[in-house]
């Protein structure tokens, strides 16, 4: 039994909402969100509903059921085959490199543009950029000088939850101080509800699930909560509440203030608040604000650089890579996948040579990343079906509520809302070329995909030589 399942249950129910609260919260994604303006708040009911809580209930039952190190590899591994783990963890991988671009230009368009506003939107500065920032941190992961807890946590308030309140504040503030000037309306019913025939509006839902994944990280801590099968859902219910109410919020706030002519991805946030500011004669602000939420940015990008490598290491004991590659250093650290991880990233950092703006490349990226996380969640609730029917006498010390109709229900509503996604997202927004855009993302998904598929080969012809 693994050290895991024998740790003593500490976790309290406001322990298990702070960390998921602070893991999946996020404002980077926000200004895509903000496009729908008061229709955001249906579409944040909607995709929470159907996809966040059902994501969260079924990776609380198989981190609880699989609690050794692993991830959805160990899932995919103990359902279907090692084969299947590594397409699951493969695309988990392959969503977060190409999650680093974008959040790299959030950064630094964030902390360049009250300074200079030109270089926030000049895309060979952005490309530069990334590169430097991101094998900085790669190298600092290599040689174990990892951020502290103590710093993380103090960088992650500074850089999340003090811009989060923040920006709700003033986003109350503005809509009752200036309500003429305010770009969204909620004085009817049909501002509340969804907008199907809004442009570009797949983009936009997008950029809604995406605001709510990566809650599969934060159930590796379900097994250590006291009673897991009551105190997870109770967790799981405050969670929503607060995630839900925060990003509409704050998607409402953005929306208010910055008109969809001159929203961007990159920009947005500061934007925002470069409008309360100036209404409050505090423009003196802005700067300090921005490099607070670069400072908690960059937290997040530091724990998240080796966060998918671990998980790939595992796997590539399995045979999926040369040995080689599943080498680590004295701090153990995965050294070649990291370096073959800022290659991967590097390369993909040449989307800003070929997209016309910054703003561009960074909706490519958001909705590639998209596409290829809603695969590997489709494989997750294939891995739970099966994990139900195969294995149905192993102890789940937290499951799905409902029986075999909570079961089958959340099942539904996960698949189907990950497969909408994946669809919907082909729904170019006004301001990019449709035409390149859909082909550069069709191209872009196979590219990603066939590493998965070439590693498997590899595998099958290790074993055969064996």
């Amino acid at each position: 039994m693994s050290q895991l399942s024998n740790a003593v249950a500490k976790l309290t129910v406001f322990s298990v909402v702070m960390i998921t609260v602070t893991s999946v919260d996020s404002i980077r994604n926000l200004p895509g969100a903000a496009l729908l303006g008061s229709h955001v708040i249906s579409y944040f009911i909607l995709a929470g509903f159907c996809f966040f809580i059902p994501t969260a209930l079924v990776c609380a039952e198989m981190s609880t059921t699989y609690a050794e190190q692993g991830g959805v590899y160990l899932w995919g591994k103990k359902t279907l085959g090692p084969n299947f783990g590594f397409l699951t963890v493969w695309f988990q991988y392959a969503e977060n490199i190409v999650y680093y671009p974008p959040l790299i230009s959030f950064i630094v368009a964030t902390g360049t543009y009250p300074f200079f506003p030109d270089l926030a939107s000049n895309n060979i500065f952005m490309l530069v950029m990334i590169n430097i920032i991101f094998w900085s941190l790669t190298i600092v992961n290599i040689k174990g000088l990892r951020l502290s807890s103590l710093i993380t946590n103090v960088f992650g308030t500074i850089g999340l939850i003090f811009p989060i309140l923040l920006i709700i504040s003033l986003g109350i503030y503005w809509i009752f101080t200036n309500p003429e000037s305010s770009h969204i309306s909620l004085s009817h019913v049909s501002d509340w509800l969804p907008d199907l025939t809004q442009t570009g509006i797949g983009a936009s839902f997008t950029a809604v699930v995406l605001s709510l994944t990566g809650i599969e990280i934060t159930t590796a801590y379900a097994s250590e909560v006291k009673d897991p099968q009551k105190t997870y859902p109770k967790a799981l219910l405050i969670s929503t509440v607060v995630i839900l109410f925060s990003l509409t919020a704050c998607s409402l706030s953005i929306s208010a203030v910055v008109s969809d002519a001159h929203s961007s991805l990159s920009e947005g946030i500061v934007l925002a608040f470069k409008t309360f500011l100036a209404d409050l004669h505090l423009g003196f602000m802005l700067p300090v604000i921005a490099l607070a939420i670069v400072f908690g940015s960059l937290a997040s990008l530091n724990n998240w650089i080796i966060a998918p490598t671990k998980s790939l290491h595992v796997a590539a004991k399995d045979r999926f890579m040369p040995i080689k590659l599943t080498r680590q250093n004295k701090n153990a650290a995965p050294v070649p996948l990291l370096l073959l991880q800022g290659a991967i990233v590097s390369l993909l950092s040449m989307v800003f040579i070929f997209v016309p703006n910054v703003n561009e490349g960074m909706w490519l990226l958001n909705i590639l990343m998209t596409q290829l996380y809603m695969v590997m969640y489709i494989f997750v609730f294939i891995c739970f079906l099966v994990s139900r029917y195969k294995h149905q006498d192993t102890i789940r010390p937290f499951k799905v509520p409902g029986g075999k109709f909570g079961m089958c229900l959340v099942s539904v509503l996960g698949i189907g809302s990950s497969i909408f996604t994946i669809i919907i997202s082909y729904d170019i927004p006004k301001g990019i070329d449709s035409g390149n855009a859909a082909s550069m993302l069709s191209i872009g998904f196979v590219i990603f995909s066939l590493p998965a598929f070439v590693a498997i080969a590899y595998r099958l012809k290790q074993l055969k030589t064996t």
